[in-house]
């Protein structure tokens, strides 16, 4: 997920039961380091950087962090990874209030709100410790020392016009969302919906929002296929939509004549692409994001601010079933351990 701007991610799972879901997630993630904790960190380099996910359990942030640490290492740079096992702000606010007592460095970190994350990130600000937003963000940018993302509005666009060249321009679609109010997956609907208007023989029918259920979205999609008799297309604009999405055509056997474009390159995802279920999926690139952010920290911490571009929005991969297999496109496939 990259795939997780937010209520809740792009880009993700569904909350677990609440003891499950008070489970967090806090390791040092360079070699070296003895211990968990920042304060071990702190121990063993001059800098020491946290990184809180969107969730720790989400193939897009491990893909994340893997690409956060390799740049740390690089820089000799500690790096922190905490956060909660499902997405929840819920959960996130409580982390960040207790990695602000730890001191670090710096904080990157996938807000999952778009407001209720500012105060807890602002703390950190007038403390003087540069705050990084990667993948999701906030709506008022200001206190951020950068903010790194995938170009989600493109990443629309891009699903709508692999979806149009399949349906030879001519059709219905619809949209399945998560939630309202994540910046991620509201820009790339928001991109999807500004290019489907580009074609006068196509007409956006439905937008469908799951809750990040994909139990819900094969309910949708399924309803939206009775309704709908020239329905030539689904984009899910995340994990479950599109998974859900999936399922839904191909429970009504509309498997090859209804497209499904999803987001993300989770192993599930990788897997129904493979097999045709899912025919598109707009593939962000989580580990560059992971490798910028510990990149931007360095610098502010180095005084080099010169250096760092306040907004980067990386471009994305489109994967479709005939280009699964080959390496320069599944080399962008999410990984499932740090």
């Amino acid at each position: 997920m990259k795939l997780n701007a937010l209520k809740k991610r792009t880009r993700r799972y569904q909350l677990t039961a609440a003891a499950s879901a008070v489970a967090m997630v806090s390791t040092a993630l360079m070699a070296g380091v003895p211990g968990a904790g920042v304060a071990a960190a702190n121990a063993a380099s001059k800098y020491t950087v946290v990184l809180i996910p969107g969730l720790t359990t989400d193939p897009f942030y491990i893909t994340m962090g893997l690409g956060a640490k390799a740049e740390a290492k690089k820089l000799g740079v500690n790096l922190v990874w905490r956060g909660a096992t499902t997405w929840s702000t819920t959960l996130q606010v409580p982390i960040v209030n207790s990695t602000l007592a730890t001191h670090p460095s710096a904080l990157l970190i996938a807000p999952t709100d778009t407001v209720a994350l500012f105060k807890p990130m602002d703390a950190f600000v007038k403390d003087h410790i540069p705050v990084i937003s990667v993948d999701t963000t906030l709506a008022n940018q200001s206190i951020l020392t950068a903010a790194i993302s995938s170009d989600n509005f493109q990443g629309g666009q891009a699903a709508a016009e692999a979806i149009a060249a399949a349906a030879h321009y001519k059709g219905a679609v619809a949209v399945i969302n998560t939630v309202k109010g994540v910046s991620t997956t509201d820009l790339r609907q928001q991109g999807f919906l500004a290019q489907m208007k580009k074609y006068k023989n196509m007409q956006v029918v439905a937008t469908e929002y799951d809750n990040d259920s994909a139990t819900t979205a094969e309910s949708q999609a399924r309803s939206l296929i009775l309704a709908h008799s020239n329905l030539v297309g689904i984009f899910g604009t995340n994990l479950f939509s599109a998974q859900g999405a999936a399922q839904g055509v191909v429970a009504a056997g509309d498997k090859g004549k209804i497209s499904v474009a999803g987001y993300d390159a989770e192993p599930a995802e990788v897997k129904l692409l493979k097999q045709g279920v899912i025919n598109i999926l707009v593939v962000q690139d989580p580990a560059q994001e992971g490798r910028l952010a510990v990149q931007d920290a360095y610098w502010a911490l180095t005084g080099q601010k010169s250096k760092i571009k306040k907004n980067v929005l990386l471009p994305n991969v489109i994967a479709t079933t005939k280009t699964a297999n080959n390496p320069n496109v599944a080399k962008f496939f999410y990984k499932t351990h740090l």
